[in-house]
């Protein structure tokens, strides 16, 4: 894809967003959210650029099958019924990937915001979104309540969901019938698929669970994490559809890349209350980054830092550390695949050097093994890194490996020169792209082979000083002061 036809698509769908037609359910639709330039992202444009693209098809047989199975499931579910008496001060909606997340004390993406809360005599709720695949157990008791929300609504619900498909769908054809642009018209039709399809109807299903949930405990507050996603923008519709209008609030914990698009502006979509009124921001960068975004204008951004960033115990040199490459890929699976079957391919070329495969935390092992069976059957020089904390992994590698991960910003925090893997035919999306004397991009295994070798010859301290001095504040610590001023917000 183009630089072009990226902000096509982007202007396009924020277009049909705007227009005076749109619905709950046209906003549930994954596609019509521009993220920003990750592959994984922008794949479901392709049949925008394809001749004969399919796009216009109607895609109803599925979708009565879907319906059919939804209802079938609401007639059969037990539902959220409410636990707390009285209203909750604050609900913090977070995602539930994996089980093992239900043993952790804090949450995977808000820490131990939760006790913080407690600490300030303020009541909270966690609802965790899961995206298991299946019903969760239960969430075990702990210090602080927490929830599950899973599939199934109301028989009445879910008919009520399966007719705003039905509607956004015929709205979209209608729109993609009188469109004269290209590009609007393929993308009306695109949508109005999406529209039918399983994504669509699971984000109405979690709005309308949310909204149940919001109207029975009626929050002063309600924080969820900001990328820009479908997500984000139902939760806080649903909030405000609680007794009262409740603080919307963003927590933009990952990165911002340098084409990312829904994170920068409002939907604004016409009689859709679904902004945000606060962003909490990573660091200074992505602060300023956020700042500088003319449609952000209205809301209020506060530095908040990150839970995830660790203090860094001292660390040798990196002459004295092994030749050792971190393999730091994201959660997404063909990301990982892509990132370790190099990292493979580059091990057995050069034995001297060690590495180290290291899944993202959201990554379940046991799939990651079934994916990639020869994870099971490693060369000498490479291992499979599960457990080791990732502070100390830092003290034993010279180099790191990565396309999309922010676990680079922290290994160059620890010195570590990192190597961008780029594909043909993509847009780039280096979140270190602005590191330009200290980072380095590689196409191939040879490639970083050669690199590696060079940079063992010389060294430039004051160069990774000042990568690490970006970093740095890029993800910055927690400020305590930040949730005061949230706070001070909800209290006046």
């Amino acid at each position: 894809m183009t630089e072009q036809e990226y902000a096509e698509i982007a202007a396009a769908c924020d277009r049909l967003l705007r227009a005076p037609s749109t619905s709950v359910a046209r906003l549930a639709i994954p596609a019509l959210h521009v993220l920003n330039e990750r592959p994984s992202s922008l794949a479901q444009y392709a049949p925008l650029f394809a001749e004969g693209s399919s796009s216009g098809m109607s895609n109803f047989p599925r979708a009565v099958i879907r319906a059919a199975r939804g209802l079938a499931r609401s007639l059969a579910a037990r539902r959220w019924t409410p636990k707390h008496q009285g209203a909750i001060d604050v609900v913090i909606v977070s995602h539930l990937l994996k089980p093992d997340q239900l043993n952790e004390s804090g949450d995977f993406y808000f820490g131990a915001l939760q006790k913080l809360l407690h600490d300030q005599g303020v009541t909270s709720l966690i609802v965790l979104v899961s995206h298991l695949g299946h019903p969760a157990r239960t969430a075990p008791p702990g210090a602080f309540p927490r929830t599950i929300l899973f599939g199934p609504v109301s028989p009445s619900a879910e008919l009520a969901i399966w007719r705003q498909c039905v509607n956004a769908y015929r709205a979209l054809r209608r729109e993609a019938a009188s469109s004269r642009n290209r590009i609007d018209r393929r993308l009306a039709l695109l949508a109005s698929q999406r529209a039918l399809g399983a994504a669509t109807a699971d984000n109405l299903r979690m709005h309308a669970s949310l909204a149940r949930i919001c109207q029975a405990v009626n929050p002063k507050m309600v924080i969820t994490t900001y990328e820009g996603t479908v997500a984000e923008r139902l939760i806080w519709h649903a909030a405000r559809t609680a007794g009262r209008r409740p603080l919307c609030v963003g927590y933009q914990h990952a990165l911002v890349l340098q084409r990312a698009h829904a994170i920068r502006r409002p939907v604004a979509a016409p009689g859709l209350d679904c902004d945000p009124d606060v962003i909490l921001t990573l660091g200074e960068i992505p602060h300023t980054a956020l700042a500088s975004s003319p449609e952000l204008r209205s809301v209020r951004l506060i530095a908040y830092g990150s839970h995830r960033r660790h203090s860094l115990p001292a660390l040798p040199g990196l002459q004295d550390r092994p030749r050792r490459c971190l393999v730091l890929p994201d959660a997404d699976p063909h990301e990982c695949g892509m990132l370790f079957d190099f990292a493979l391919t580059t091990a057995r070329q050069s034995p001297e050097i060690t590495f180290s495969l290291r899944p993202h935390p959201m990554v379940d092992s046991q799939a990651l093994l079934y994916r990639q069976p020869a994870l099971q059957h490693l060369p000498a020089n490479v291992s499979l890194s599960m457990n080791e904390p990732l502070e100390q992994e830092f003290a034993q590698a010279r180099y790191c490996l990565y396309r999309g991960s922010s676990a680079a910003l922290h290994a160059v925090r620890a010195g570590i020169k990192p190597y961008y893997l780029a594909q043909p035919g993509e847009l780039p999306f280096d979140c270190l792209s602005e590191l330009t004397d200290w980072r380095e991009t590689v196409t191939s295994p040879e490639d970083l082979i050669n690199r590696l070798s060079i940079a063992d010859r010389s060294t430039d301290p004051a160069t990774a000083g000042q990568a690490a001095n970006f970093c740095e504040r890029y993800v910055a610590p927690l400020r305590p002061a930040a949730l005061n001023e949230l706070l001070a917000m909800v209290t006046r």
